[in-house]
Formats: structure tokens, C-alpha cells, sequence
């Protein structure tokens, strides 16, 4: 793996770029020191739609064909000298014998020794979702929690969706968990544009059923914003209260029309995420050898071009113990491997949750989505990775749990 000292060098580029988006950041300090990773030397937090005008913008931009036409997102890195992956949050080559998978065959090996430790194990309660939460979140295996949606978000001139969950913030109820690389485009050093949580996202009618809560601040650690360390791979953004549109109804009930002929609609406050669908808990030093679910909505193909997902509903993997992994190409050095978890494209960003409750439909926040791998050179993927959370984590949690919005 590349030395911290050397990495910097590389990305120097990156920083020089990113050093507009730093100046205008919100930079929290991060005190504490982690044994196994260092904190990072700050905290980034970016505004994104703060006014109601800039809030009303982003919600007429996604329009139903909007979201329907949206492609699942792949991550990049900060220098155009390493080529883009093939999947959505993948982690590089993927042909039979690749470099990937004897990398990955060699951290397994190195990482045999058992869990890292980086400072005392903790954790914040979540809040439970509410029972208007829908009874069709289910599948054969697990009951799915209605926290996990989709984020979708504007780069360039395409428009692009990961995964995402409600997260418990104790005092605003406005918090969403996601991948850094879902918000902030470290090819650009920039923020993605018009990004939006949809949680319990179905396609259909009911695709919206708690609305759509447009990001109000991003927040993520300035290791991934200025140099795209994927040791930092998590963001925490604040949300604005929920949007959704429906039918505008006359007294006898009936649908009104435009001069079109086609159905009209009124705009309704849902209120706050978490007061919508509950948020799930944080925990952080859980060690690298853990119990958990993760959730998603996978779409994109496999290396070999076969698709079995297609990201039209969320989907869950289980695993009783991860380990650790690393990735030169993508200046990981203590990731998290969840094995046997086939996530494609779209699945960046979801939820890891350990301790999860198929009753309470919620657990601890300990993980997100970041990196897919080919781990035995077979052209598919059979493992995710995310970065693992530290005491640098949980600061970046807390600096954006005390952000008030409307």
C-alpha cells in the first residue's frame, strides 16, 4: 500500500484544485487522535440548496422522467492517470488473475490477525420509524428498513443515483449517511449539484411515499474532499424539510386537470426525515470483524456484463463476520470487506447496520457501501467494502447532527 507521505504527493493536484471548495467550507476541528488511523486535519461542510428559492429549484429539477432516466454512479478518482472503474462503486480491474483480486487475496492475508481497534467502542441510539412506515418493505429474508432510499444528484450534464439511509440526529431529525464519493466529485473538487434523498424509493406510483427532502449541507471529511482518500469515503448531509406531490382534488374527490388534459398537483410539507421514516443509530471502534446487513439498490452490470439487479427496489446482504481490506488504487489502507455481498452500480452509499432489529426495522449506522470487488477474478463482483469508522468518523457525524434546517 502507499505510504500517507507519498500519497500526498500524488494528489497534490487534487488539493490545488480543491482549495476554492476549502476556503468556502464550514471547517469544524477534529480534536481526538485514532491509534489505527489518523483524524483527519479537518472537517469539510459545504452548502448546497440552503434558500427556499435554491430548495424550490432542485425539487422542480427532478421531475418523474428525471428520476427514471437517472444511471447508476461509479466513483472516481482524484488524477486522470488512473483509468475509471467498470462498476458503481467498484474497485478497479476485474479480469480473471487481475491485479484487484491478487491485492485483495493479499490484504485478507495480511489482515488475518483479527479486528483493528482504534479507541473505545461506542454508539448513538437510533429512533424507531413510525407505524405509518409501509408494511411492503419486505423481502424473503430480512424486513427491510424504510430509513434506506436512493440520493440522486447532477454532474456535468448526466444525472446519477447512489444509496442512502436516515440517520439518527437527536435534536433536528435531518440527517442522511451516504458515501462521499455519492456527494463530492473528487475528479472536479467540486460538490454534485441538485441532490436529493428519496427514502423507501420503489419504482412506481409510490415511488415518493415520504417525499423528497433536498440536501441542505454537506459534510465529509477534508482527507476525502482534498486528496479522494477512500479511508474517508462517508458523508453525513443535512436535509430540508420532506416535498411530495399530490393529486389536486376537487370537493367530489375527482381529479382536476390542466388545459392538457393531464392531472394537477399541489405541493405538500412531509415534514422531517426522521420523523418520517426513524433514523438508525452510530457506532464507531466496533473493530473490523463484525456482524451486519447491508442495503442498497444495486443496478449496473458485473465485469462480465451480465445484470441481475435493476435498481427498481432495495436490496439486503448479510454477513456474520467482515474483515479487513485495502486498495492501493484507491488510497485504502484499512477498509472493511464484506464478503459474498454481490452489489453492483447504485449501491454506493448504502447502509451497513449491525445489531439490526427485523422488528424495530432499525441498528447501529457502522459502515457504508464504497468499494465493489472481484475477489476470485470470475468477472463478478463478490464483495463490498467500506471504509471503517473511527472516532474521525463519529466527528463528522456530530459536527452535522447540530445543523438546523427548516
Amino acid at each position: 500500500m502507499l505510504p500517507r507521505a507519498k500519497r500526498i504527493a500524488l494528489t497534490l493536484s487534487g488539493a490545488l484544485a480543491a482549495a476554492a471548495v476549502m476556503l468556502s467550507a464550514l471547517p469544524g476541528p477534529a480534536q481526538a487522535q485514532s491509534r489505527e488511523l489518523p483524524a483527519p486535519a479537518g472537517i469539510t461542510s459545504i452548502p448546497l440548496a440552503q434558500s427556499q428559492a435554491d430548495k424550490q429549484k432542485v425539487l422542480d429539477w427532478w421531475t418523474p422522467e428525471r428520476l427514471n432516466q437517472a444511471s447508476s454512479y461509479e466513483p472516481r478518482t482524484t488524477t486522470s492517470a488512473v483509468p475509471s472503474p467498470s462498476g458503481s462503486a467498484t474497485a478497479g480491474a476485474t479480469a480473471p488473475g487481475s491485479a484487484l483480486a491478487t491485492a485483495a487475496a493479499g490484504a485478507r492475508a495480511s489482515s488475518s490477525t483479527g479486528a483493528a481497534r482504534a479507541g473505545e467502542a461506542r454508539a448513538v441510539d437510533g429512533s424507531v420509524p413510525p407505524k405509518a412506515a409501509p408494511r411492503t418493505l419486505t423481502s424473503k429474508n430480512v424486513n427491510l428498513p424504510p430509513t434506506v432510499g436512493k440520493v440522486f444528484f447532477r454532474i456535468g450534464d448526466a444525472e446519477y443515483w447512489c444509496s442512502a439511509s436516515s440517520l439518527h440526529s437527536k435534536k433536528y431529525g435531518n440527517l442522511v449517511a451516504t458515501a462521499a464519493h455519492c456527494a463530492f466529485d473528487v475528479k472536479t473538487a467540486k460538490p454534485v449539484e441538485y441532490w436529493v434523498f428519496i427514502p423507501s424509493y420503489t419504482a412506481g406510483d409510490r415511488a415518493t411515499p415520504y417525499g423528497v427532502f433536498v440536501g441542505h449541507t454537506l459534510n465529509l471529511s477534508e482527507k476525502f474532499a482534498v486528496m479522494g482518500d477512500f479511508d474517508y469515503d462517508y458523508a453525513f448531509v443535512t436535509v430540508h424539510h420532506g416535498y411530495r406531490w399530490d393529486p389536486y382534488k376537487d370537493a367530489n374527490g375527482v381529479v382536476k386537470k390542466d388545459l392538457k388534459g393531464l392531472p394537477m398537483y399541489k405541493g405538500v410539507d412531509t415534514g422531517r426525515l426522521e420523523g418520517n421514516v426513524g433514523g438508525q443509530g452510530f457506532a464507531w471502534n466496533r473493530g473490523a470483524v463484525v456482524a451486519a446487513y447491508a442495503f442498497g439498490y444495486p443496478a449496473g452490470p458485473h465485469p462480465d456484463g451480465t445484470r441481475p439487479f435493476t435498481g427498481r427496489k432495495m436490496e439486503s446482504c448479510l454477513t456474520t463476520a467482515t474483515s479487513k481490506v485495502a486498495s492501493a488504487k484507491w488510497s485504502l489502507e484499512n477498509g472493511v470487506l464484506f464478503k459474498k455481498c454481490a452489489f453492483t452500480a447504485g449501491a454506493s452509499g448504502g447502509p451497513w447496520v449491525i445489531k439490526y432489529s427485523g422488528a424495530k426495522r432499525i441498528g447501529y449506522l457502522n459502515g457504508v457501501n464504497s468499494l465493489t470487488w472481484d475477489l476470485n477474478g470470475d468477472g463478478r463482483y463478490d464483495g463490498v467494502s467500506s471504509p471503517y469508522f473511527t472516532t474521525s468518523t463519529y466527528q463528522v457525524y456530530a459536527y452535522a447532527a447540530r445543523q438546523k434546517t427548516d
